[in-house]
């Protein structure tokens, strides 16, 4: 178990809400946008409405391009806090909230609080993430899922190889990596374990890679995310075919379901999004930088 002092819990959970409160401020600022979040937030209306939680439902009909979770988060948020832009995108927060915690909190135990109050900084401020937690859709939900289960695998692993106690991070990890796959399906689990194996074999700590393969995790996983999919195929006989087949392998290897960019939108879309911050990331990512010794971890974002 990691020891934290009531000192620092109490720090976290400032930094905790500074975060939330960051996000929420102006997301009430501008009203939904066609298509995505008036067709999202609508079907997590329609629960409410409805008081039918389970099946997703968009105009009367299951709607089962994705899992539950947004609409649950969604639902529940316009319950509490009434039919409003905040509550709408409430999901988004929560997401971009998770995932910056959570690197402020990896930061703080591998490098210095001071080191994680600069690196929550330098995300805080990029229009890409900032703008990601003001928009109602599933990306944020599933980023912040993603990326805290990957800093808490990669903790966890850290403290496994020095023989620390590793359970509790890597209990949260495969939970989170459970929510993920409820908020967009198998990436939510599939892209971070591939990173944690890949970084744990190119790194060649085996010892550590034995330890992520913890089956109490695979349980906590499975009772998770097993129910409702459980649920909607007994309910929808077709629903395993749809879901998997179709809505995560059929819809990449046809176009009509992705939307196309020319090989430069990318690259130009993350330098301009990542402003001001991108000259700093291109200066860190030179191999040259890393094999300088005098370079460490509290150096990197002066």
């Amino acid at each position: 178990m990691i020891a934290v002092p009531v000192q620092s819990v109490r720090n976290n959970f400032i930094v905790a809400m500074l975060i939330l409160a960051w996000f929420a401020a102006t997301a009430w600022a501008r009203p939904l946008m066609l298509p995505d979040e008036g067709r999202y937030v609508g079907i997590a209306l329609e629960m409410m409405m409805s008081g039918s939680w389970l099946t997703p439902m968009l105009d009367g009909l299951p709607f089962f391009h994705k899992p539950p979770l947004f609409y649950w988060l969604t639902g529940g948020a316009l319950s509490v806090f009434g039919v409003n832009e905040w509550a709408a995108r409430f999901a988004s927060i929560l997401g971009a909230t998770v995932g910056a915690f959570t690197l402020y909190f990896y930061a703080v135990h591998q490098v210095s609080r001071r080191f994680a109050k600069l690196v929550l900084l330098v995300l805080l401020t990029q229009p890409l993430f900032f703008s990601g937690a003001q928009f109602a859709n599933l990306d944020m939900l599933v980023a912040g899922c993603i990326s805290a289960t990957i800093l808490l695998a990669a903790l966890a692993a850290d403290r496994a190889d020095r023989g620390l106690p590793f359970r509790r991070p890597l209990a949260l990890a495969y939970l989170l990596a459970a929510a993920g796959v409820l908020a967009k399906g198998l990436i939510g689990a599939v892209l971070p374990g591939l990173v944690i194996v890949i970084w744990l074999i190119v790194m060649r700590r085996f010892g550590a890679l034995r330890a992520m393969l913890w089956w109490p995790g695979f349980f906590l996983f499975g009772i998770v995310v097993a129910p409702w999919f459980i649920a909607m195929q007994m309910q929808f006989p077709d629903f395993f075919d749809y879901f998997f087949v179709v809505q995560h392998f059929r819809r990449f290897a046809q176009g009509g379901f992705n939307n196309v960019q020319p090989f430069w939108f990318y690259p130009v879309l993350l330098i301009v999004f990542t402003l001001p911050w991108f000259a700093w990331l291109y200066r860190s990512a030179g191999r040259a930088y890393w094999r300088n010794a005098e370079h460490r971890p509290e150096r990197m974002l002066m």
